[in-house]
């Protein structure tokens, strides 16, 4: 277990400590202020909601229940079952360039959201599926380069992200055929 620790704790420093620029110093913070609590992918879901075209509001749709499903397993879930700390804890002389959350670390709350919802997207081939993957991949970046989660704490994030991406289009897919076989039975449920 110590070697794992290690090798997070290395992975970890060589993206917030080698890599460090000013660049990244700058871009970094906004990337992750933009989702601190799921906006950015919240409001996109939003705009797709108030498309006009079914198929986009069922993307928007899709996106909020896995934005809402991961949410619950991350923040209420998984967070309190490990009780992993941040890597903060202990770390001296490291300027912090946003404040450091005081919840607990696995997985990135950050990451989740940004995948389940990127998920979502790239599983309903949406045109702009490719841009969508890459503003999770920089969000989930910049929580380990900002220093605020270790590299396994954003693959756990990863993970619960494209599971309730899976999990959200898969309750949706139930609920349109569900409602298709009602409508060719007359409304009757089945």
């Amino acid at each position: 277990m110590n070697s794992l620790y290690a090798i997070d704790r290395g992975i970890l420093n060589f993206f917030s400590i080698t890599m460090k620029n000013t660049f990244f110093d700058f871009i970094m913070p906004v990337f992750t202020t933009s989702d601190n609590h799921g906006e950015i992918w919240f409001v996109i879901a939003l705009i797709l909601i108030f498309n006009r075209k079914k198929g986009v509001k069922r993307v928007g749709v899709t996106m909020l229940m896995a934005l809402i499903i991961g949410y619950a397993l991350g923040e209420f879930g998984l967070k309190n079952i490990v009780q992993r700390q941040r890597p903060t804890i202990g770390i001296e002389n490291y300027k912090f360039l946003v404040s450091v959350p005081t919840s607990y670390s696995f997985p990135s709350g950050h990451t989740t959201s940004s995948f389940a919802s990127a998920g979502v997207i790239w599983l309903s081939k949406a045109k702009y599926r490719v841009w969508a993957l890459i503003l999770a991949i920089v969000i989930a970046f910049s929580r380990m380069y900002l220093h605020v989660h270790y590299p396994s704490d954003v693959l756990g994030g990863i993970i619960l992200g494209l599971t309730c991406a899976y999990i959200s289009m898969g309750i949706v897919k139930y609920i349109i055929n569900r409602r298709e076989r009602e409508e060719k039975n007359g409304g009757e449920c089945i």
